[in-house]
């Protein structure tokens, strides 16, 4: 008995709704544990990798579209944590509300601030995560449980009951 097909995860406006939903949360959540545990957040990125990763899994997308949205997704919580980050530095700076700064800072002065606080250890840190995530939805597809032939249900009369 061939094995069923998924059901349709949606379209493309539900793909692109994922993403930034996800990401923006991801990168929020993800500033805001590394200013509570006051680390680089390059530090929080593989933890945060492996959530992202099992929550594409989760949400039923496999294969290669879900990698692309794992490592998408990834992509802009990076950028987002990293934006936040330096919002919050030019905010303490400054001695201005976080508020202001976010709707006020130039992008190009985020980068100078993402840039001067940048390692090497965070490099390879943002990279192994960016890797990551998406390899969580590809082994994804190693351990899909396929149902036995007949399932878990016999049929008998009107009504289901589980096998004994």
């Amino acid at each position: 008995m061939p094995t069923p097909t998924p059901p349709q995860r949606g379209g493309a406006f539900v793909v692109i709704g994922t993403v930034l939903l996800t990401g923006l949360a991801a990168g929020a959540l993800c500033c805001l544990l590394a200013l509570i545990v006051k680390l680089d957040p390059a530090w929080l990125m593989l933890p945060c990798a492996f959530a992202t990763g099992a929550f594409v899994r989760w949400q039923g997308y496999r294969g290669a579209r879900g990698a692309l949205i794992a490592a998408s997704t990834m992509l802009l919580s990076v950028l987002y944590t990293e934006y936040l980050y330096a919002a919050v530095r030019v905010a303490d700076m400054l001695g201005f509300p976080l508020r202001d700064t976010l709707f006020k800072m130039d992008w190009r002065l985020a980068w100078q601030i993402v840039r001067s606080n940048f390692g090497l250890i965070g490099a390879i840190n943002i990279a192994c995560a960016l890797i990551a995530a998406p390899t969580i939805v590809l082994l994804s597809q190693q351990g899909v449980h396929h149902p036995p032939e007949g399932g878990q249900y016999r049929e008998q009369g009107k009504h289901r009951k589980p096998d004994h």
